[in-house]
């Protein structure tokens, strides 16, 4: 960067403490600059697993004096304690940063800008999410995540109505951003995770396919039209290295207005998000 005479300055770039386990350390080691790994649990930054309990370890840390948290991949919880959390981290100043293995997807933000274009071309488009997970996935949490997802792209999901549920997947309908959506969930050992968002419109379409986050393979957003069909360029990043670099560009600007509401936003996002799942009801056969 150029500064004043045409001298060069250089920008400073704070490097954060974080007590973290082998995996985090892992992915914080490609982000030297940003996140030093520490022994230490007394320390301005930490990961916490999303596993059940998380929002109570949340509210402890913020509690402890963290300035920063990353939750790996949050379980289901009641909305109304999230929130409580969200005000708590407010209060205190605390980033808390979801890492979601599909709406943490380093391609959200083109594939919502490719979103919107079909939309205001075509307002009568439905749009599709679907999940390819393991057999020992829980459908709770599946729905939570494409949740997620769809909000994370512009699209969240409201009036959710499931037709079919077993023991290895579950069919579901909902409103989303406004039009009708599909929600599909497959539990099998036979493939690889993924995830896949389509909106299909009179005369365009859009194809988001998120592999496995366990994988260094990129998402593919393909957008199809009368004129052809176009791949985005891939971004080579995984959701759990672009949840710690966000965390980062948070912490840098703490002291900047509106870092509160910032700091929080995830939280808030997964309360809708939980409610939503809370007012889901089940299509009984003949029903309207």
């Amino acid at each position: 960067m150029t500064g004043i005479n045409g001298t060069v300055r250089t920008e400073i770039q704070r490097t954060f403490d974080v007590y973290a386990d082998a995996d985090t350390a892992a992915v914080l080691a490609t982000l030297p600059l940003s996140f030093r790994p520490a022994t230490a649990d007394r320390v301005p930054v930490r990961a916490l697993s999303g596993s059940r309990g998380w929002v109570d370890a949340a509210a402890a840390a913020v509690q402890d004096g963290v300035v920063g948290l990353v939750v790996r991949h949050p379980a289901p919880a009641d909305p109304a304690d999230v929130l409580v959390l969200a005000e708590l981290a407010g209060k205190h100043g605390t980033a808390v940063v979801l890492d979601s293995p599909w709406a943490g997807t380093p391609m959200a933000a083109q594939a919502a800008e490719a979103l919107r274009g079909t939309v205001d071309a075509d307002p009568a488009s439905a749009i599709e999410c679907r999940l390819t997970l393991p057999t020992d996935h829980d459908l709770g949490q599946a729905l939570l995540d494409q949740l997620a997802l769809l909000r994370v792209l512009g699209s969240p999901a409201d009036e959710v109505r499931t037709h079919l549920r077993t023991e290895r997947g579950v069919l579901a309908t909902a409103t989303v951003g406004g039009r009708t959506g599909l929600l599909g969930t497959v539990l099998t050992d036979a493939l690889a995770p993924t995830a896949s968002l389509r909106l299909i419109g009179a005369g365009r379409a859009v194809h988001l396919q998120i592999p496995s986050w366990r994988t260094a393979r990129p998402a593919v957003l393909t957008v199809t039209s009368p004129d052809g069909s176009h791949t985005w360029p891939t971004h080579y990043e995984s959701p759990q290295r672009a949840a710690w670099r966000r965390l980062h560009r948070l912490l840098s600007v703490s002291e900047a207005q509106g870092f509160e509401a910032a700091a929080t936003a995830d939280l808030h996002a997964l309360a809708a998000d939980l409610l939503t799942m809370g007012r889901a009801t089940t299509h009984r056969e003949g029903s309207p």
